[in-house]
């Protein structure tokens, strides 16, 4: 959903940082009544907040991080769900956008969110894997967000909770993200202290609303493509995308998929998960973009499984 505040705003005062060559870029802002949205380098909740309390507190409901074609978000809330954020040119937006396009700056060559997660793993999620199912970080007793590194070189977000109660057990949970100047790519690294080596997680790529098409492999690949409409009040909106997720095989357990998800579930060693998350917005123009499943699976196949 867009932020009504964002209304207040002109295409004229955005401060637009447009990257000439590849950059990435980092931030987390506060929500302010007052339209500041002060840049913060951490935030914590407890873990009995609200959903919506934790999830209105942030600007943009989470710490973004943004690479040259794609820009993400995780929600602060229990979900810490994975979004994205596409892209018509190569060029760093989100420090002004902060997902909150519009029909005017989409018309002036800007992106938009591209993605609606819901109930499904999203772009790259982390989950507990339970009951056939996943599941998400919670209970907790708290949990929180920092930004480690802006750029431009380098831009690190991490999430984590303490004490998350997980199949009989008490772990203590850290994911982080890290995007790299001039890779599509995100490495995204979790550590679960407590877990053993045989515990299960899951990760993986959410299905797409319509005409979605799916390719796995066996040896922890997973890639979709599809439409879908991100915003439910302009359902005129529809983006087309292509995401896709590949585990470090030493975390492989299985591939398989179910009626959301294509899923990767892994477990730890010596309490560290490795795998990175890439993805494709159709509305992109300029540099290497791509328009249909077959190219994007082409890609997949070709520079992203090992």
């Amino acid at each position: 959903m867009k932020h009504l505040s964002f209304l207040i705003f002109s295409i004229a005062n955005l401060l637009f940082v447009v990257s000439a060559s590849a950059q990435v870029a980092a931030h987390m802002k506060l929500w302010d009544r007052k339209y500041r949205y002060p840049r913060v380098n951490s935030v914590e909740f407890k873990g009995d907040v609200p959903q919506l309390a934790s999830y209105d507190a942030v600007y943009g409901h989470g710490a973004m991080w943004e690479n040259e074609w794609m820009g993400f978000r995780v929600y602060v809330d229990y979900r810490q769900s994975v979004d994205l954020y596409g892209k018509k040119k190569p060029q760093l937006e989100l420090d002004s956008i902060n997902f909150y396009s519009s029909r005017e700056l989409m018309a002036a060559g800007f992106g938009e969110d591209v993605l609606f997660v819901g109930p499904s793993i999203g772009a790259g999620s982390f989950r507990g894997y339970e009951g056939g199912k996943p599941t998400f970080v919670e209970p907790v007793q708290a949990r929180g967000q920092r930004v480690l590194s802006e750029g431009p070189d380098t831009a690190i977000v991490e999430v984590y909770a303490t004490d998350w109660k997980y199949r009989g057990q008490t772990l203590q949970f850290r994911q982080r993200f890290t995007a790299l100047r001039g890779h599509r790519e995100v490495q995204v690294d979790v550590w679960v202290e407590g877990a053993s080596d045989q515990e299960v997680f899951a990760t993986g790529v959410q299905k797409l609303e319509s005409n979605n098409e799916g390719y796995t492999n066996r040896r922890g690949v997973v890639a979709s493509w599809g439409s879908n409409i991100p915003d439910k009040a302009n359902p005129d909106l529809v983006e087309r995308l292509g995401i896709a997720v590949r585990v470090d095989r030493q975390n492989l357990v299985e591939v398989k998929e179910d009626d959301l998800n294509y899923l990767c579930l892994v477990h730890p060693v010596q309490g560290h998960i490795r795998y990175w998350l890439v993805a494709a917005a159709d509305m992109q123009e300029q540099g290497e973009a791509f328009h249909n499943s077959h190219d994007w699976f082409h890609w997949v196949k070709r520079n992203f499984s090992d």
